[in-house]
């Protein structure tokens, strides 16, 4: 994506009604995915976590220059797999677990048809029952890590954390916000919001975009997807 391209989605985000509204989408994703890359490319000698990494696409990415990146993916035939595709990478550490506010077990639901196309349906798995694209039949048992602790403990700098939950990055981003002097850790945050999916959270997530323009640090994108 050319810079030139996101000044163009910028000046005709600025149209009335609908095309004004497409435009400003446009901006905002193709922008995210731009200061990713950015990000990326800064983050040489540091420590990155990818939460929700699946096959490890970006874990990969972020492994390409940081020193450490700690890959969280909850699901057992996920986890599997993104060990199997990342292990040339002596960087990366994966962490078996979903990513909360607390410690514990908890159930993760997959889409209905999971086991006809795992690859492309462990995209879907989330912690929240009311998602609409998610089963409670074939439900996994999983351990659940609180990861405002987990970075804590670790006492260092996290040039970027990256946030695709589906739908538990919610509760997440509101507690992290909240954590003033966590936050001064973090450099950039990219998450993706599952609201149109997830019923109540839509207001949830207008009032973290409020938020997160008003906070000069870390940069937060709430436009990742």
């Amino acid at each position: 994506m050319s810079t030139a391209k996101l000044f163009k989605y910028r000046l005709l985000s600025h149209l009335p009604g609908a095309p004004g509204r497409k435009y400003a989408n446009k901006y905002n994703v193709r922008g995210a995915q731009w200061q990713f890359m950015q990000a990326v490319r800064n983050s040489a000698g540091k420590v990155c976590i990818d939460l929700g990494a699946n096959m490890g696409e970006y874990t990969r990415m972020l492994a390409s220059t940081a020193k450490k990146v700690y890959a969280f993916e909850p699901d057992p035939w996920t986890c599997e797999t993104l060990r199997t595709n990342l292990k040339d990478l002596d960087n990366v550490e994966i962490v078996e677990a979903a990513a909360s506010t607390s410690d514990g077990t908890v159930q993760l639901f997959r889409h209905p048809d999971f086991d006809k196309d795992p690859t492309f349906n462990s995209q879907s798995s989330s912690l929240i029952a009311t998602k609409s694209n998610i089963s409670h039949d074939n439900a996994q048992e999983v351990r659940q890590v609180d990861l405002l602790k987990f970075m804590r403990d670790l006492d260092t700098e996290i040039s970027v954390l990256k946030i695709d939950i589906e739908g538990a990055e919610v509760d997440l981003l509101e507690a992290l916000l909240d954590d003033t002097e966590l936050l001064k850790r973090i450099h950039h945050v990219f998450a993706e919001t599952h609201e149109t999916r997830i019923p109540g959270h839509e207001p949830r997530v207008a009032e973290l975009r409020r938020r997160a323009y008003n906070i000069k640090k870390p940069n937060i994108n709430l436009y990742w997807e």
